[in-house]
Parts: structure tokens; C-alpha cells; sequence
């Protein structure tokens, strides 16, 4: 396969997903997503300038934060996103300098695609990423409609389409603006009168679930090894986690130093003398902490 090929197939992948996830097919968007994981591994082994496979990491890792901002409504095996973030980080054989990537938890506010018609009077249901704290929806309308958010024989009005003009409405709430539910599961009651309403999107507020980033805790970021013999350290006692959350492990590799990561132990055995520098990475699955090192081979 051509250079040229690698990258159209990879874009390609790309979209599909992106597809996927704002048609809300998180399952079959969780499958894209190793797609194009190994997609970007055939680019960052061919022949590719280094900035097309940089660009290539950078979509990744944006892919993976919105499939896992949407692991609420759909379990994604937890094995599967650990295999796809290893894939990538041993693939980038790259420096950076100490710093957390975030691959932040739920903000604020959400803003949920959806894509729900209401022709006639009814209830739909639909699953959110997280408890909503408020409810605005956004769309368009003809005829006289109405819309509800359902809880118990409760109804509050959400849209009522005589209050506005176009077709169109964008971030609306009427007695939604602050709700209670202990549930992301919610019940939508559109009330039609002869009209449709198509329902775009749902904005809400949610708790802000802070995520903390996984920590170097060692008082060292050098180690010596000898030329052939095998370095073997184990990450779970150089990185901590403020929220004891089990991490993942990788590493990057260099020139002269064969690495190796299995579970939290890094076995690194030197092929030559002198000073390398490779990259330990731990990740809790939502914040990424990469912290370089210096290999003193003897």
C-alpha cells in the first residue's frame, strides 16, 4: 500500500468514527476507533515524513477522548482502550518534555448530538453521557409542537414552539433550565398537534467530576545499566495515582535501547554505551502523565 493510500485509508477510518459517535453508535464507533488505531500503526511505519505521523497521533488521541467521554452510555471494555493507547504510545518514538495530556473527564457543560423526529405525540427515551443538572434542546419544528421532560407523571416544558419563530431553535429551556434526576436515562414527551419537531441536540449542565493526573514519585529521573543486561524497573512504584485508580504503563524506545513493557514492569536492555533518554507514560485512562528519563549505560 502507497503512502498516499495509507493516509486516504486512515482519513477515511477517521471519519467513519467521528461519524459514528455523533450518530450516538458508541459500540460500533468503539470498533472504528481500533481501526484507525491500527490505521495510524501502518503510518508510523512507513515511509511518512515525521509531521504527517505526528498529525496522525494528535487525531488518535482526540478520537480516544470522545470515545471514552462516551463510555457512560456504552461499557467499552476497559482491555481494548488499554491495547489502543499502548499501540500509540510505543509507536511514537518522540520527545516531549514532562507534562500531563489531558484527556479531560465531563466538563460542565455537554453538548449531545442527537437526531430524534417526533410526528406524532409520544415518548422517546434517550441516555446521556452523565445525570443532567439542566436541560436545553435545540432543533427545528413545524406546525404546533411541544416538548417535555418526563419524570414520573411530572411533565416540565422544555420547547413550546408558539414562543418562537423560524422553524428553528437553538438552546432552549422553559422549566428546565435546573432539573433534579439521579439518572442519565431521560424520558422526552413531544406533544405534536398535527406538526414535527426534530430534536439536533441536548445541552446540559453536569457535576464536573474532576480527574487527577497520575504523578512521578520518585526523588530520580536517572538510571544506570550495563551494555546486554536487562534493566528491569517496575512503574507501580514510580508513578502514584491521587484517585488509586489502576494505571497503565508504556514507554517510548531509542536508538540502542531495546524496551520492553509488560503490565507495570519495563524491562530495558542497552546495545551501547552512553546516555539515552526514553519517555515513561502512565495513564488512568482519562489524564495521560509522561515524565522523560536518562538510561546511563555503561
Amino acid at each position: 500500500m502507497t503512502d498516499e493510500e495509507l493516509v486516504k485509508k486512515f482519513v477515511d477510518l477517521h471519519t467513519e468514527a467521528e461519524t459514528l459517535l455523533a450518530q450516538d453508535k458508541i459500540k460500533d464507533a468503539k470498533q472504528k476507533y481500533l481501526e484507525v488505531v491500527n490505521a495510524y500503526h501502518e503510518i508510523d511505519k512507513s515511509s511518512l515524513e515525521h509531521f504527517h505521523k505526528e498529525l496522525a497521533y494528535e487525531q488518535v488521541t482526540t478520537l480516544f477522548q470522545k470515545v471514552n467521554e462516551a463510555k457512560e452510555r456504552v461499557t467499552i471494555p476497559y482491555h481494548l482502550i488499554a491495547a489502543g493507547i499502548l499501540v500509540i504510545a510505543l509507536s511514537v518514538l518522540v520527545f516531549v518534555k514532562p507534562s500531563i495530556i489531558g484527556f479531560v473527564g465531563f466538563e460542565d457543560i455537554i453538548r449531545q448530538p442527537v437526531s430524534i423526529t417526533f410526528t406524532e405525540t409520544s415518548v422517546k427515551q434517550i441516555t446521556l453521557q452523565d445525570r443532567p443538572m439542566s436541560l436545553l434542546a435545540s432543533g427545528t419544528y413545524t406546525g404546533n409542537v411541544k416538548l417535555y421532560y418526563k419524570t414520573g407523571e411530572k411533565f416540565e416544558l422544555i420547547f413550546d414552539s408558539t414562543k418562537t419563530k423560524g422553524g428553528t431553535f437553538k438552546d432552549i429551556c422553559e422549566e428546565t433550565c435546573e432539573i433534579i434526576t439521579s439518572s442519565n436515562v431521560i424520558d422526552l414527551f413531544a406533544k405534536t398537534e398535527g406538526g414535527t419537531l426534530t430534536l439536533n441536540e441536548l445541552s446540559y449542565k453536569t457535576q464536573n467530576n474532576r480527574n487527577s493526573a497520575p504523578a512521578w514519585s520518585a526523588n530520580t529521573r536517572t538510571f544506570k545499566a550495563k551494555i546486554n543486561t536487562p534493566l528491569t524497573l517496575d512503574l507501580s512504584e514510580y508513578f502514584i495515582d491521587p484517585d488509586d485508580t489502576d494505571l497503565v504503563y508504556l514507554s517510548t524506545s531509542t536508538e540502542g535501547l531495546n524496551v520492553m513493557v509488560q503490565n507495570s514492569l519495563v524491562t530495558i536492555t542497552p546495545k551501547a554505551p552512553g546516555t539515552k533518554r526514553i519517555v515513561f507514560v502512565a495513564s488512568d485512562l482519562q489524564e495521560v502523565t509522561r515524565i522523560p528519563v536518562t538510561i546511563e549505560v555503561q
